[in-house]
């Protein structure tokens, strides 16, 4: 696997993307293979006990991470977020490596901006 780091893809990512980002080798999990209509609360608890990084496009998740603490948040705000756009996006978060873990991520075409996952 290229990244020992632990993911775990919100349902709204997709399997297109799912299955795109093993394929390159990532070690990826995925809501909507695993427990597909799991609350976001349900998220939370599965990427906390797993230590793993959320991948979403959903901007609650800003908000539910201040609540709960998750060991990582990205979140994806793309003007065109087709397949292609969501993989390319991820795989500049996913650059970041180690840096994801304790931070609200969010990505956008242009930019990435960070900051610390207070409760």
């Amino acid at each position: 696997m290229k990244q020992e780091l632990k993911i775990l893809l919100d349902e709204n990512i997709g399997f297109k993307v799912y299955h795109e980002l093993r394929r390159q080798g990532y070690h990826v999990q995925s809501i909507l293979v695993e427990h597909r209509g799991a609350s976001d609360e349900e998220v939370i608890e599965t990427a906390t006990k797993r230590g793993k990084i959320i991948v979403t496009m959903d901007k609650d998740f800003g908000y539910l991470a201040q609540a709960y603490n998750p060991p990582g948040v990205v979140i994806l705000r793309l003007r065109d977020p087709r397949v292609p756009n969501r993989v390319r996006a991820i795989l500049r978060a996913l650059s970041l490596g180690e840096q994801l873990y304790g931070y609200i991520t969010i990505v956008t075409d242009t930019r990435i901006r960070k900051r610390p996952i207070t409760p």
